[in-house]
């Protein structure tokens, strides 16, 4: 399938992306309504299992509110609303083509480097700096992915 008109497909394809992050991270949230939802409290140990497939789930590093455990860790916790968030704004600013990695590699290495350097005993683990490299590596692996994205699909550009 060919889409006609680019800004149309781009905008499709970023608020698509928006929705599917927005409903991935209502899942990693989603203990926060499970002491009120009978329903969802069904839910909790399938849901639980999907999100250890790309979590250590530790529960010292999880974010805990109101007294319960997030899903996932303040690392991932991060990853995903730093993607949430530049999602969100991609449907309002226009988020110009990235030329090169570097960038990207600026905040795999930051993320990395937080942690093997707690790994090493260098310094303690501290859940907001964790969760602040995620949100950063987040973000700016999101614009990547949605520059990949736009610039491989297959549009027809009609003018506009």
């Amino acid at each position: 399938m060919i889409l006609s008109n680019s800004k149309t497909s781009k905008r499709i394809i970023r608020t698509s992306l928006f929705l599917l992050i927005l409903i991935w991270c209502l899942g990693f949230l989603s203990p926060l309504i499970y002491k009120s939802n009978n329903l969802a409290l069904l839910t909790y140990p399938f849901t639980k299992k999907i999100y250890s497939i790309v979590c250590h789930q530790i529960g010292a590093k999880t974010f805990t509110i109101n007294g319960e455990k997030l899903l996932v860790c303040a690392r991932c916790t991060g990853i995903y609303l730093g993607a949430l968030t530049a999602s969100l704004i991609s449907n309002f600013i226009y988020i110009k083509d990235i030329k090169g990695v570097s960038i990207f590699l600026l905040s795999l290495i930051i993320l990395l480097a937080d942690v093997l350097l707690t790994t090493a005993g260098v310094y303690h683990y501290s859940k907001y700096i964790a969760m602040a490299t995620g949100l950063f590596f987040g973000s700016v692996s999101f614009v990547y992915i949605l520059n990949v994205i736009e610039n491989n699909l297959p549009i027809r550009n009609n003018g506009n």
